[in-house]
């Protein structure tokens, strides 16, 4: 065995989150920051950290080896730039960077919907082990649809403050009530079929149509602001659907692009005092080694 050395991006809450038919869902959007893990083997048992904390990828690498038929150990090392208990999917780009490492060191191809399988035996997944754009169920890790195609967006990305445990918030969090199901069944088929078409006008509509919906669950401080802003420019409203962020997408190749997002981060600063802590092109592509 060697060293071994896993990778994944992280992400910016969600294009779209909810369920159809007593099914969970969410839809990704990968941005451009990154979890690196290496794994080094140890002929003693068991799986440690320089970041002891880490406890879920520790416990990710501990179920990868048992998949491999493994009987060694080893330590775990992390870099990650992704903030954590933001909505940003730390947890599951370190588990899936963590068994990206460990299926190096052992000589292993795990398939991404294996990697998926061990995430969600750990706590719901977000879905950055597969490439791009896709839909997934976040309690099984199961691909649903991808999205090869996706038009480049612009991301202008802001924290509204606070932490959220995810598995905590997963615990407590309420019943959709039956009219919110009605509407995130269609919101799937929207969403769906405006990122087959490509059509940056229904995707921006559908995103800012699941972060209200999300509104009655995890309200998010001046959402008001950025749902207006998102009208009056033609731009979707992007959300942590289990966590604190906030932003707005804009079309990277729209005419009056630099405009709209110059005038937008001056509003937001003016009634908020917010800055953004992401300006960047999604999305990000996957990295898997």
């Amino acid at each position: 065995m060697k060293k071994g050395v896993g990778r994944s991006t992280g992400t910016f809450g969600e294009l779209a989150q909810g369920e159809k038919n007593g099914q969970p869902f969410l839809f990704t959007l990968p941005v451009p920051l990154t979890s690196k893990v290496w794994f080094v083997p140890t002929h003693s048992p068991g799986v440690r950290s320089d970041h002891p904390y880490k406890r879920k990828a520790i416990y990710a690498a501990e179920l990868a080896l048992k998949r491999a038929g493994m009987s060694v150990g080893g330590t775990l090392y992390f870099s990650s730039q992704i903030p954590v208990s933001k909505g940003m999917a730390s947890s599951s780009a370190d588990i899936t960077a963590a068994v990206r490492a460990v299926a190096m060191s052992v000589g292993i191809d795990f398939t991404d919907s294996a990697i998926a399988e061990i995430a969600a035996a750990v706590e719901p997944t977000d879905g950055v082990m597969y490439q791009g754009i896709n839909a997934v169920n976040q309690k099984t890790g199961e691909l649903l649809y991808s999205y090869p195609n996706f038009p480049e967006l612009f991301l202008i990305g802001y924290d509204s403050g606070g932490r959220l445990n995810t598995q905590q918030y997963y615990r407590m969090k309420g019943e959709y009530s039956a009219a919110a199901k009605l509407q995130m069944a269609q919101l799937f088929d929207e969403m769906h079929d405006s990122l087959l078409s490509g059509s940056v006008p229904a995707i921006l509509s559908a995103v800012t149509k699941s972060a209200k919906l999300n509104e009655e669950l995890l309200p998010k401080p001046f959402f008001s602001l950025f749902a207006e802003l998102a009208k009056r420019f033609e731009l979707g409203v992007i959300v942590g659907h289990s966590g604190t962020v906030i932003g707005l997408l804009c079309h990277r190749y729209d005419p009056s692009f630099l405009e709209k997002m110059s005038a937008v981060k001056q509003i937001i600063k003016q009634k908020t005092g917010w800055k953004p802590f992401i300006s960047v092109p999604v999305p990000a592509s996957s990295s898997s080694s």
